[in-house]
């Protein structure tokens, strides 16, 4: 008897069921490949709203038997979980997963999901019409040869102000750092990207002090570098070990966010509500920060021609930001 012959005595009725129920036992392995586990990393800042979204939606729950989201709380602890195999899917700025594709980490980027959260403050008191003002002034900056510094740096120059001579760059360690001393008028101005430039608004209208968000960096950007307006600073990215094993819960995450983003446009207490507790911030803080980040979701191949223009405007003050080089085409994943 071959291995699907009917045998003698059987009818052709049970033969078929019993064919048929062989046949379904065969293809259980498949289906049972599915991922038991996953946590989808996000970046400390209101953008990772999206992938909270994304997550809660159940996108993910005919791939993943359970699928969770959390945040990294700093960029060593991002990169040592992506070396490590600890962190696969992970929110992070655009400049960083470059970083680590250029140093051989095997990192793609996904895509975008934010094109520009970067604000300038003039304090209280302080006229601050026009970039050209901060001649003379003392302006806060976070994280020293960061991504804010650099923007802010690169708009300072092409603007025709020289960072290190015109303006008074006093920096802090992080940009919640600056809050306090904007609003204790121990700074002219400061540079503060969301939610810490909301967090602002909302704490110096609380105390009575008048602090202006005055210059939005990503309109200063594309004002000088010939690019339309928006930066993207940050997206989605995947370990090229994860994409590999998994591209249809790469494929199904994205997919998703470019919903979780409408959902987020439309429903902002809500959405401001569920990522409160990760992100250790009040929902009125994160709520006012919504609008604010320029939410859309992009592929990254599709915003390949933008991710190069902003890497190279990054490396023309760091060329170690990116390690040196804009990344091979492999690195921007589209579908």
């Amino acid at each position: 008897m071959t291995a699907f012959s009917m045998p003698i005595g059987m009818s052709r009725r049970h033969f078929l069921e019993c064919l048929t129920a062989v046949v379904g036992l065969m293809a259980l392995p498949a289906r049972a490949a599915a991922l038991d586990h996953l946590t989808v990393w996000g970046m400390p800042a209101s953008p990772s709203v999206v992938l909270a979204r994304a997550v809660a939606s159940g996108a993910l729950s005919s791939l993943v038997g359970d699928a969770r989201f959390d945040v990294w709380r700093t960029a060593d602890q991002m990169r040592a979980g992506v070396v490590s195999g600890d962190i696969s899917l992970f929110a992070a700025p655009s400049y960083a997963a470059a970083n680590l594709f250029n140093r051989g980490a095997g990192v793609r980027l996904v895509n975008v999901l934010t094109w520009g959260l970067l604000y300038i403050f003039a304090g209280e008191g302080v006229r601050l019409e026009r970039i050209e003002d901060l001649r003379g002034k003392t302006l806060l900056v976070g994280a020293k040869n960061d991504a804010p510094d650099l923007l802010t740096r690169f708009v300072l120059k092409t603007a025709g102000l020289d960072p290190d001579r015109d303006v008074t760059l006093s920096y802090v360690g992080t940009s919640a750092e600056a809050v306090p001393l904007l609003l204790a008028g121990k700074a002219d101005a400061a540079v503060l990207p969301e939610p810490a430039a909301s967090a602002a608004e909302i704490k110096a209208k609380q105390a009575g002090i008048a602090v202006t968000r005055s210059l939005d960096v990503t309109e200063l950007y594309a004002a000088h570098s010939g690019r339309p307006a928006g930066i993207p600073q940050a997206g989605l990215a995947v370990t090229e070990a994860f994409l590999d094993a998994h591209p249809d819960i790469v494929a199904a995450l994205h997919a998703a966010t470019v919903e979780a983003a409408g959902w987020v446009g439309d429903n902002p207490k809500a959405a401001a509500a569920l990522i409160a507790d990760p992100l250790k911030l009040p929902v009125p803080i994160i709520e006012a920060s919504l609008p604010r980040f320029r939410l859309k979701v992009t592929s990254a191949l599709n915003a390949k021609a933008d991710l190069e223009a902003y890497f190279q405007a990054l490396m023309s003050l760091s060329p170690d930001i990116v390690a040196g080089r804009l990344p091979e085409s492999i690195f921007y994943w589209g579908s």
